[in-house]
């Protein structure tokens, strides 16, 4: 137990990431490492063994050799096992190959010319210093300007030094920090220079040979081809290293010797033969030649060792020292106290650290339990029986068993090869050691966890045992409600109360109370449980005499008071008492989710006898979105002064009444309180002075003083108490006796508790709708002016503290209301006690008033339900909606014809019909509906309004909703699944009992039932279909949501709010200048704009602000917006002459301006992670579907997660459903939108097709086998279009290669099925190679895969683990096609034609490609824009045939590529009959008309650009549409023709937009495609997307998020002028916080990263000071307090 006394000497400042020299290790290390064997026949560690005692004790009993001390307390001590020969470091292997394919092997310097390394030192030299500009400036002049190739080595060492004095100058600025600006352009130099691929060196021009990765952790070179060789001779190249004779030249019995033994023959081959090259002038070079080619081929190809590596790295570091420099230390050494680190040695291990046994335990199984003898390789199944030894300890013997075995190899001096593969066993052993995903073959067994698997995902060092950690001083259990508790305490039970201590100081203050404690113990509460004091912990002992004998060791509190400071100090000083949890104690509680700010709320604590649960009030539910069904919640009891003081002051719950996501209130009374608010409340409730008296008393604000019981209570308190306590309100009636209205309660709680203050005024509309109010229809409704409201009861007023009309219901306790009103004028605390009062008070009148629901309330008048039955059984709406869409007459065609027909639509036309039919049917559906429920629940009820229960609580918002009621009482409607109705089984059918295309609305799961009278079992099995969707939409919605809030967090954890009130980054650069752009908490946003409320109260707000707050340096004057609506309304105030408690109307404007300072963001404030919030938590309320069809037309748009992940999470170029609007301009009607529609619509091939049939016929041919010859014919139609040369231009080239490749396709793909054989060897194979060739390619694979653990390990386990994973595993590599697909196509694009018909081979592969993934992918989605490419022209995009054939030039015919797998053998146009002969011999028998169907949907006779579809949409709210300002009340003031009109198109391309300006308004263009936005009109414009895309996202769903949250998401994504994303790769990636990226994902990328380039953590992230165990720098960490003391 931690002493309370002990205060903190040192902290860490900043952390620096660097690779252990080996030097370093063997200094570190207490014992050398050299045996294998764990344990002797006596069950005794081995001296030497993985279990050595000198790394401390294998079990508690023995004592440590190297400290001495028991296993306890004992730290750990290394060792180490020194390797007989280097290996290659297996976490830089991948950085190593890249440097050595930079590298020159013959004059080993970088490949790339002096001048280019030289500017790269430069710029990351002034990247060091802060010169981002100069950098960049170095860039863009041209290299022979900047620096003089002819420049010597002189001048450039002198050069060097000059800027290092610079550095020693600006060393003060650089301490400052490190940007992540800096960091970024510094990664970019130094990879831009190491990943340039040249084979030719720009230096000795000498050609390198190809280094490849046979296996993982080796090198192998490729040989020269001859001609290369020869060069490299003639021009008197001699390679840098040789294989020959190295390993004989190495002593195998101490490595330290072996580093000069290798240089030293590396130097003795390289002067030998330098030497012989000085010798022998004489002789010619053709001579010479031969002998040498061999020689040197023969030394270059082979496996490229270890040791030769390391000398070939040496002297590149020797010979490009100054850059090398910086690869290994890129901030050059911004903190001269770490020292300078060593550079090459990184690459190679010499020396292996061994970790001390404690972090190695293993895990004891079997009988006894005890350690046994193990020795891992030869008997693995005694180990599983006995015990299971860690990972890490069986990977250290495998090191130590290849590392025996190869100085063995040496000591029997085996031959060459021999020494070689030990050798790769040992690189082998060491990779897995390091990362066990690199194990291969037998290896891969899955209980070896390598280092790097320590490291990763959710169960590694870094989440688990860093970032979140198990607490002590925490309990946790079930929660049940408690009405009584004041809303911002919580119930302890005893259990708990006793075992939660607080180490409670003595002071003179508190020291009769803590004696009392150690009387009463531990057992006992309000106890103790032990007793600190400089000497010793003392757990209080049992018998109470002892316990006595303690507490008379504190000092006695009497008379020390006075004469505090002089004689007693040492009494006090260091005594410290773990007292039990007592009331008044502040709590920290949390539910887990914890998803926003509101999930974790400090609570007072209550202890209340004999409870077993934890009590809380129902007004936290919404808070903690906890309900009492079972859920449990964690309490946290803080154990200094400082989190108290916090906790009751900025974490109470009574501060969180606001949440932050859009302003609103987030407390409230709920369910039965609202009930009985509303009882309370109405006109016709009653009291008699008992009554109302004891509704006073039990509100529990006027304190004990009325407890005593008596005969008469309203005398006692009438006479004793008026004074002091309740001020009296008279009755409402005199005679015949006096009675009180409910309202007069309310006026009675609120006079008492606003005693001391001014009374306040409050008006806010309920959420009772007034019809539900007036009984007579010629009833005078309320004007607007407010002055007519004799039955305002809809309306609540309560003017200076009295309730003169309206109810409480649940627009009192929203945002506004009462509560909020009083929150905001006399603070949280007062509205705590308002809420926990008026909680009292309903619980009290619900118990004399009682409140129930019976099957009478359910009833329907009997003239309405027949009316309701006959509306619902009558005719049916299905066989109308269906003749509609197919131009019939209703009742002219018989039902079996109407299937037909609709059986024809859907086989030929496909998914569209039915979406459009779905369409038709759930509008029509639901306007009848809608007419049907119209009245039936407000005039149709057997009970009406006040009495009927179940209306009451609907109406009021206590629970449920009217829809609730309909289902109920009226009739369920329309079920949905994925928001389209019951989808059909192939037989045509819903449900096997209705007929196949059956077009009745019951049949697409519409419900005329109710479940008053019950459902049938049709319906009730379509009733159970939508409720398992949602169900399983919950499950998988909660991972996604889940991980989406992650991602945001963990990008955004670092912003805040600075003193001059900009945002800004860990690093300092400024995100925003002013947080979200007016300086405004969210918190206190509510009622700035308030004005009626604010004049209103003017009063008491000149109280609240008596100390007159003044604008600053930073913040100057008012918003202009705010300002001109203040000025708006003061205009209104005067003009109308509305009485006002304002004296002159100008003092709303000071009002204001202080409101407006007063709710400024206070500095520290972490907006960053409110923004997170704040997105993040609504998201899970959305439903998860994707698609949406906007509109009556069939245009998709991606909704709900998918979406935001779209935007937030991958900031993709190419979206699912990318969308286009344009309005049109001013006073253009309905026909010139239909026309420009016209103009941009896509005509393919299948739309010009009348008929297609296909014909069979078997030929024998030569060889005796027999081929088919498939004839297609196809007749088709007129069009305005285009002309027959066009028709036949695409028939015979373009429709007929793609059939072509789409056949070859299919065939490739029934292969592949079949397993028979793969059709195209060479597509694959050029595929691979082109992979091959691209290492980036390769990598960003492998770092996907491990993306999939991340978000895997974020799913729920809903699929089960394996199948999670595979399912996981298919769509990321579609995804990853996906990219690669788009990639090839936009070369095509840009490429044009003439390069398709000179590649063959390349376009087989690419199109083989496509093909292949068309087959498996949805059409619609991902064929259309990849077909685009064909037709198009490189001169012309747009409407390329018709515009030529306008212009009347002549075309160039294009011509039909052949490839060698074409089939066809006849091919002709006549007029509009085109016809085309396939032959295929021994191939299996294909569906050709399918084939050619989608290929003809594929193949484009017109098309604008990218563009898909366009329709044209009228003015909508909600609807992707810049709009000008009006156009609102143009749209309800015209008719249908007239304006607004609008162009949305699906595609998106501005071009074919921005020709026709004529008609369109082309400044308000819009695409929800943020890249293309950035792209096209820049980066502001990106940024302003961002934000209308994450609002249309969430609006869809009625979810509204406060701008300020968005505006600082968008800013962060485009702050460094690009569009980034919320994931590693994006914003992440950027932070100059290694402790912040390795706790977010893939650890062992990062922490390799930072240790290779030698980055430092300030430790300014709240990630790294986490991990560290520090305060965080936000909120109350931001500064540290300064104290005068006076000596």
């Amino acid at each position: 137990m931690a002493h309370a006394t002990e205060g903190v000497s040192e902290s860490v400042e900043a952390v620096r990431f660097s690779f252990l020299t080996d030097e370093e290790v063997r200094k570190h290390s207490v014992v050398k490492i050299t045996n294998p064997i764990l344990l002797d026949r006596v069950e005794r560690p081995v001296p030497g063994g993985p279990y050595d005692p000198a790394m401390g004790p294998i079990n508690d009993q023995s004592p440590c050799k190297s400290c001495g001390q028991r296993a306890f307390q004992c730290p750990g001590h290394c060792g180490h096992i020194d390797l007989i020969l280097p290996v290659y470091n297996p976490l830089l292997f991948h950085m190593l190959h890249n440097l050595l394919q930079s590298t020159c092997f013959y004059c080993l310097h970088f490949r790339a010319s002096r001048s280019q390394v030289r500017k790269c030192a430069s710029q990351l030299e002034l990247i060091a210093m802060g010169d981002i500009v100069g950098a960049k400036r170095l860039d863009s002049v041209s290299p022979s300007e900047s620096i003089d190739p002819e420049e010597s080595d002189g001048s450039h060492v002198s050069c060097t030094t000059v800027h290092s004095g610079t550095e020693t100058d600006n060393s003060e600025d650089w301490n400052q920090g490190w940007t992540s600006l800096q960091f970024t352009e510094a990664m970019l130099v130094l990879n831009k220079l190491l990943k340039l691929k040249t084979k030719e060196c720009k230096n000795c021009e000498a050609k390198n040979p190809k280094i490849t990765k046979p296996t993982f952790g080796w090198f192998h070179m490729m040989a020269l081809s001859d001609e290369n060789e020869r060069a490299n001779i003639i021009r008197g190249h001699k390679f840098g290293g040789t294989l020959s004779g190295v390993t004989e030249e190495i002593p195998s019995s101490e490595v330290v010797n072996a580093d000069d033994a290798e240089s030293d023959s590396f130097m003795d081959i390289t002067n030998e033969a330098e030497g012989s090259k000085q010798e022998k002038p004489g002789k010619s070079k053709r001579e010479r030649v031969p002998r040498a080619l061999i020689q040197q081929k023969n030394s270059i190809s082979g496996p490229l060792l270890p040791s030769e590596v390391r000398d070939i790295v040496k002297r590149l570091w020797e010979n490009e020292a100054h850059l090398c420099s910086f690869i290994c230390d890129i901030e050059h050494q911004r903190f001269s106290t770490f020292g300078s680190r060593s550079g090459y040695t990184m690459f190679f291990i010499e020396a292996l650290l061994v970790p001390p046994t404690k972090f190695r335990p293993a895990t004891k199984g079997g009988d006894n339990g005890s350690l046994k003898q193990i020795v891992p390789v030869t008997d693995p199944t005694f180990v599983f029986l006995q015990i299971m030894e860690h990972p890490q300890t069986v990977l250290l013997g495998k090191v130590l068993e290849s590392n025996i075995a190869l100085g063995n190899s040496h000591v029997n001096n085996l031959e060459r090869s021999k020494i070689v593969n030990r050798w790769m066993d040992l690189q082998q052993s060491v990779n897995v050691l390091f990362d066990s995903k690199t194990a291969t073959g037998q290896a891969k067994r899955e209980f070896a966890s390598g280092i790097c698997q320590l490291l990763e995902k959710k169960e590694g060092i870094f989440r688990q045992k860093m970032m979140g950690k198990r607490v002590n001083f925490a309990c946790r259990s079930v929660i049940s409600p408690d009405p009584y508790l004041a809303v911002n305490e919580i119930g302890i039970p005893p259990y708990f109360a006793l075992r939660l201590t607080y180490p409670e100081r003595l002071t003179p203050w508190n020291a009769g109370n803590l004696r009392d404690a150690i009387i009463n113990g531990s057992e006992i509460h309000p106890g103790a449980t032990h007793y600190v004091d400089k000497l010793s912990t003392v757990k209080l002992p049992p018998s109470k005499k002892t316990r006595i004998s303690i507490s008379r060791k504190l000092p006695s509190s009497r008379g020390v008071v006075t004469q505090y400071g002089k004689s007693c100090d040492y009494e006090f000083e260091g005594k410290t008492v773990y007292r039990h949890l007592r009331d008044g104690d502040v709590v920290l509680v949390n539910r887990q989710p914890t998803l926003h700010k509101p999930s974790i709320m400090a609570h007072v604590v209550r202890v209340l006898k004999g409870e077993k649960t934890l009590r809380m009030h129902y007004a936290n539910c919404n808070s903690y979105n906890a309900d009492f069904d079972g859920d449990e919640i964690n309490v946290h009891l803080p154990q200094d002064e400082i989190s108290r003081a916090e906790g009751y002051n900025i974490v109470n719950a009574n501060h969180q009444y606001i949440v932050p996501t859009r302003g609103d209130t987030v407390r409230g009374l709920i369910q039965d309180h609202i009930v009985s608010a509303v009882l309370l409340t109405m006109k016709d409730t009653f009291l008699t002075q008992v009554q109302f008296n004891q509704l006073l008393y039990g509100s529990g604000l006027f304190g004990a003083a009325c407890g005593s019981s008596s005969a008469k209570p309203s005398r006692k308190i009438s006479t004793i108490y008026s004074e002091d306590l309740m001020l009296p309100v008279l009755p409402a009636v005199w005679k015949p006796k006096p009675l009180w209205t409910g309202k007069q309660v309310i006026t009675a709680l609120l006079n008492n508790l606003t005693r001391d203050y001014t009374p306040f005024t409050v008006e806010k509309d309920g959420k009772i709708p007034s019809s539900y109010f007036g009984s007579r229809a010629g009833q005078s409704q309320p004007s607007k002016d407010g002055k007519n409201e004799d039955n305002g009861e809809h309306r609540l007023l309560i003017r200076k503290n009295e309730l003169v009309h309206g109810v409480i219901d649940k627009a009192q306790f929203g945002k506004y209301g009462l509560v909020h009103t009083v929150q905001e004028l006399y603070g949280s605390n007062t509205a705590g006690i308002l809420l926990s009062a008026l909680s009292r008070l309903f619980t009290v009148f619900l118990q004399i008033n009682g409140f129930t629901c019976g099957v009478d309330d359910l009833l329907i008048l009997p003239r309405n339900d027949e009316q309701r039955k006959k509306e619902l059984e009558g005719e049916d709406i299905g066989e109308k909606v269906h003749c509609d869409f197919f131009n019939f007459k209703p009742g002219t065609i018989g039902s079996m014809k109407l299937q037909t027909e609709i059986e024809k639509a859907i086989h030929n036309i496909g998914q569209s019909v039915v979406t459009t039919l779905d369409l038709k049917m759930k509008n029509t559906l639901h306007d009848k509906t809608s007419n049907i429920h119209k009245d039936l629940l407000l005039k149709g009820l057997l009970k009406p309004f006040p009495k009927n229960s179940i209306s009451l609580m609907t109406i009021s918002g206590a629970k449920g909703s009217s829809v609730n009621f309909q289902q109920i009482s009226s009739c369920l409607g329309q079920q949905e699944l994925e928001g389209k109705r019951v989808p059909r089984m192939v037989s045509g059918k819903t449900l096997p009992c209705f007929p196949a295309w059956d077009f009745s609305s019951r049949a697409g799961g519409f419900i005329s039932d109710r479940f008053l009278t019950g459902l049938r079992p049709q319906e009730y099995y379509f009733h159970c279909m939508a409720g398992r969707e949602g169900l399983v939409d919950t499950a998988v919605k909660t991972s996604r949501s889940g991980y989406l809030q992650r991602c945001l967090v963990k990008n955004l954890e670092c912003l805040k709010v600075c003193y001059d009130y900009t945002v800004r980054d860990a690093d300092g650069s400024i995100i925003q200048f002013t947080y979200g752009e007016d300086g405004v908490d969210v918190h206190q946003t509510s009622f700035i704009s308030q004005f009626k409320a604010l004049a209103a109260n003017q009063p008491i707000l000149g109280k609240k602000f008596n100390h007159e707050l003044e604008f600053n340096n930073y913040i100057t004057k008012l918003p202009k917006r705010l300002k001109k609506d203040a000025k708006k309304y003061i205009k209104e105030l005067e003009e109308n002459k509305i009485p006002s408690e304002l004296k002159k109307p100008k003092d709303l404007l000071k009002l204001v301006s202080q409101k407006y300072i007063s709710s400024l963001a206070h500095a520290g404030e972490p907006v960053g992670v409110i923004a997170a919030q704040s997105v993040g938590e609504p998201s899970t309320q959305m439903t998860l579907n994707t698609f949406h069809h906007a509109g009556r037309g069939e245009m998709n748009v991606t909704l709900g997660i998918p979406r935001l992940q779209e935007i937030l999470m991958t900031a993709s170029s190419d979206i699912k459903t990318p969308i286009m609007t344009c309005p049109l301009l001013q006073n253009k009607l309905k026909k010139d939108a239909e026309r420009l529609v016209k103009k941009v619509k896509v005509v393919t091939v299948a739309d010009i097709i009348e008929s297609m049939e296909v014909s069979l016929l078997p030929v024998p041919i030569e060889r005796h086998h027999v081929s088919r010859i498939y004839k297609l014919r196809m007749k088709l139609s007129e069009s305005k279009v285009s002309s027959s040369d066009d028709y036949e231009e695409t028939l015979e080239v373009w429709f007929l290669r793609e059939l072509e490749d789409a056949i070859q396709n299919h065939l490739g793909l029934l292969s592949r099925i079949n397993g028979i054989k793969n059709f195209v060897p060479e597509l694959q194979s050029t595929a691979s190679e082109g992979t091959d060739e691209d290492p980036s390619g390769n990598n960003q694979r492998e770092e996907d895969d491990e993306d999939d653990d991340a978000v895997d390990e974020e799913r729920g386990d809903d699929l089960g683990l394996d199948a999670e994973k595979r399912k996981k595993q298919v769509t990321d590599e579609m995804d990853y096609e996906d990219g690669s697909e788009d990639e090839i196509n936009e070369g095509e694009t840009s490429d044009g034609k003439e390069t398709d018909q000179g590649e063959n081979e390349g376009e087989v592969t690419e199109e083989g490609e496509i093909g292949a993934l068309d087959d498996n992918e949805d059409d619609e989605d991902s064929e259309m824009p990849d077909k685009q490419a064909l037709p198009s022209k490189p001169s012309k995009s747009h409407d390329e045939t018709t515009k030529a054939k306008a212009k009347g030039k002549k075309k160039v015919k294009a011509v039909l590529v052949r490839k060698d797998s074409d089939r066809s053998i006849f091919v002709a146009t006549n007029g509009l009959e085109f016809e085309v002969h396939f032959r295929f011999t021994n191939e299996p028998h294909i569906l050709m008309l399918q084939i050619a169907q989608k290929t003809a949907k594929k193949v484009y006779l017109k098309s604008s650009g990218k563009i898909n579809t366009c329709q044209a949409v009228k003015f909508a709210n909600n609807d992707q549409v810049l709009w000008e300002e009006g156009s609102n009340r143009k749209a309800q003031n015209t008719d249908g023709n007239a304006g607004p009109w609008a162009l949305k198109t699906a595609g998106v391309d501005f071009l074919a937009l921005w020709e026709m300006q004529d008609d369109l308004d082309v400044k308000r263009i819009y695409s929800n495609n943020i890249h293309a936005m950035l792209i096209t009109y820049g980066v502001e414009a990106a940024r302003e997307t961002i934000i209308r895309e994450i609002k249309h996202g969430f609006s869809s769903y009625g979810v509204e998020i406060d701008y300020r949250h968005l505006s600082l998401i968008a800013e962060f994504m485009t702050h460094s002028g690009g569009y980034r994303a919320m994931s590693r790769f994006g914003g992440i990636a950027e932070s100059i916080s290694p402790f912040l990226k390795m706790s977010f994902e893939t650890a062992t990328k990062f922490i390799v990263e930072a240790a290779s380039h030698g980055l430092t953590d300030d430790l300014e992230t709240p990630s790294s000071r986490i991990c560290l165990g520090l305060p965080v720098k936000m909120g109350t960490g931001c500064f540290d307090l300064m104290h005068k003391l006076e000596i």
